[in-house]
């Protein structure tokens, strides 16, 4: 089972809190593992810190633009989630029209206002070794659902529910308790 470009969907058997009411899009997912990038906890660093801490010059400020936590590995990487269809330095495609970065060309790009295509930036990723996803599926951890592009390019608050509105369950339907009599 591959679960490229597939959204998981924390659970209430979630145990890490890190990812309580996460929804993470699954970049890569292979023999060795998975990388994915949380798409709704945002982060208190703003767009203009990132830039400034990059020595990157800003010709109008975007302060509308929101950065997320994209998982506690790599902490310090800007990885940016496109759907442009050119390819920038060190991009992963993850479908035909969206692909991943971490690279600064793509950076310098949005803020010279010169990127027309739709993007979000998150500050670390989420990685899995190998079988540790698969297992944490099987533990009831996480739902699993297809990627939604205007789901992961939005601003709306409970990305979350919204996920879970794409598989037809509503949050109260939810149950630690599932499969006991």
């Amino acid at each position: 089972m591959n679960l490229t470009n597939q959204l998981l969907i924390a659970t209430p058997d979630m145990q890490d809190e890190r990812f309580f009411k996460a929804v993470i899009l699954i970049c890569e997912h292979n023999e060795h593992g998975a990388l994915g990038i949380n798409i709704n906890m945002p982060s208190d660093v703003t767009f203009a810190e990132i830039l400034e801490s990059l020595s990157i010059e800003q010709t109008q400020v975007n302060d509308d633009a929101l950065i997320f936590e994209g998982g506690p590995v790599n902490t310090q990487c800007g990885f940016i989630l496109h759907d442009s269809p050119e390819d920038f330095a060190s991009s992963v495609r993850i479908t035909p029209g969206l692909s991943l970065t971490t690279s600064k060309d793509i950076i310098e790009a949005i803020a010279a206002h010169q990127l027309t295509a739709k993007w979000m930036m998150a500050l670390g990723c989420a990685t899995w070794d190998a079988g540790q996803l698969e297992q944490e599926i099987a533990d009831n951890s996480w739902l699993t659902c297809p990627s939604d592009k205007n789901l992961i390019f939005s601003d709306e608050q409970d990305k979350w529910q919204t996920a879970l509105d794409i598989i037809g369950i509503k949050a109260h339907q939810l149950s630690s308790d599932i499969g006991h009599a």
